[in-house]
């Protein structure tokens, strides 16, 4: 009947509806995309079940059916495709809503398979107990060489850990996966093995000669140069995360606002660009908000402000911050990121002319020094040879040999400062 299947096609609009909201959150929870799969395909093969009871219900419109003017076999053939379709009625444990739907006889068993999977899981997705985002917490195995400094040196580091403020706060902006006392444990079990190492090293030099007792220093001085190193990592990692974070902002809130722009819930905003693969350093950073609002149950503005105050990036420390604001205000957040993007698109321009002044400065100090210099020291080493002089008791050949290894070496120079200058695209 007509009614039968007009509600046939109500459902198939819910399953489409529904087929919709399992991609939004595939998106969103990539890394558990074959569970929301095997639901969307359990859905489309309702619809499959679904429509094929359309010829059947069809067929009982039939007017043959209702005159009987024509000859017995087709009227027997409709009568046979009604006896086999069943109607079937269920409640959603979800929704709690009653739906009806008409389907083939044979094909009612799968449909309830169909069905119960599909259910389980928007059940999971609706009540929020859906598949974590394994972006969120990452289970990391213990550090064989922080197992074997703990065991040695921590109840020292503990004891001047407090004295270290600079260097936690150091640690925090980049990233370093390690707790305070337990990297200077670290520090202190490699300045011992430098010094031992140096020691040794030392003492081999006194056997081949007792006048290298001058290399006193060695052991010491490893030692130095090993503390020295740990105590600047963490600063050269903060430095290293915000040059990244600074290539990505621009890019990052633009993706921000484009997904705000269609009332989506911050918070879901967030684990959206956390999941993402194309802006890896600022997802980093608002991974840091979801632990603390989803594991030590801050609310959502208090987790920005805290990351803000620890970020290594100023920009991004300045996003965290309004957007707290906003959020605590009852803004509209697709404007205030908008503005953001376009603040940070026109820093990111600048940067990048900036760059391209300072490599104009670059290729006129490099065309002076390595272009014009050695050919007026060419000419002047054509007349030294001529005249048969000598610079420093040193001949030719050897001012020559000096001048390429020079020349090399400042190109080498030349290379590493534009490199360590040049902006990330």
């Amino acid at each position: 009947m007509f009614e039968d299947l007009k509600k046939n096609i109500e459902h198939e609009k819910k399953i489409i509806a529904d087929m919709k909201s399992i991609t939004v959150s595939m998106r969103v929870d990539s890394s558990n995309s074959k569970f929301y799969l095997s639901s969307l395909k359990s859905l489309l093969q309702q619809l499959y079940l679904i429509n094929k009871s359309v010829p059947e219900l069809l067929q009982e419109w039939s007017p043959v059916l209702k005159t009987g003017q024509e000859t017995s076999a087709p009227l027997s053939k409709v009568k046979q495709a009604i006896k086999n379709t069943v109607k079937m009625s269920y409640v959603s444990p979800t929704t709690k809503e009653k739906h009806y739907v008409t389907i083939n006889k044979t094909d009612r068993q799968e449909f309830l398979e169909k069905l119960q999977l599909s259910e389980g899981t928007l059940s999971k997705l609706r009540k929020g107990k859906g598949v974590e985002v394994n972006t969120t917490v990452e289970v990391r195995q213990a550090n064989p060489y922080a197992v074997i400094a703990n065991r040695y040196f921590r109840k020292y580091a503990d004891k001047i850990a407090p004295s270290f403020d600079s260097l936690a706060q150091d640690m925090k902006m980049g990233n370093v996966q390690f707790l305070l006392a337990s990297y200077l444990a670290m520090a202190m079990f490699t300045a011992v093995i430098s010094f031992v190492g140096g020691f040794l090293f030392f003492l081999v030099l006194l056997i081949f000669s007792l006048s290298n007792w001058t290399f006193f220093w060695i052991p010491f001085g490893l030692a130095g140069l090993s503390l020295s190193a740990f105590y600047l990592y963490p600063a050269s990692e903060a430095s290293s995360a915000d040059k990244k974070i600074s290539y990505e902002i621009p890019f990052a809130t633009i993706y921000m606002a484009a997904i705000a722009g269609s009332d989506i819930e911050p918070t879901k905003l967030f684990r959206i660009i956390a999941a993402s693969k194309e802006y890896p350093n600022v997802g980093k950073e608002i991974r840091k908000v979801i632990v603390q609002t989803e594991i030590y149950g801050y609310d959502l503005v208090t987790s920005l402000k805290n990351v803000a105050s620890r970020t290594p990036n100023k920009r991004l420390a300045e996003l965290f911050s309004g957007l707290a604001t906003n959020i605590s205000t009852g803004g509209y957040l697709k404007n205030f990121l908008e503005k953001k993007a376009e603040n940070f698109l026109l820093d990111y321009r600048l940067e990048r002319q900036k760059y391209a002044d300072l490599a104009g400065t670059f290729m006129d100090v490099y065309i002076s020094i390595l272009i014009a210099a050695p050919l007026v020291l060419m000419m002047m080493f054509i007349v030294m040879n001529v005249s048969g002089l000598k610079l420093g008791g040193l001949g030719i050949e050897a001012l020559l040999m000096i001048s390429v290894v020079g020349i090399v070496f400042v190109n080498i120079i030349f290379l590493f400062v534009l490199n360590l200058k040049q902006p990330k695209v």
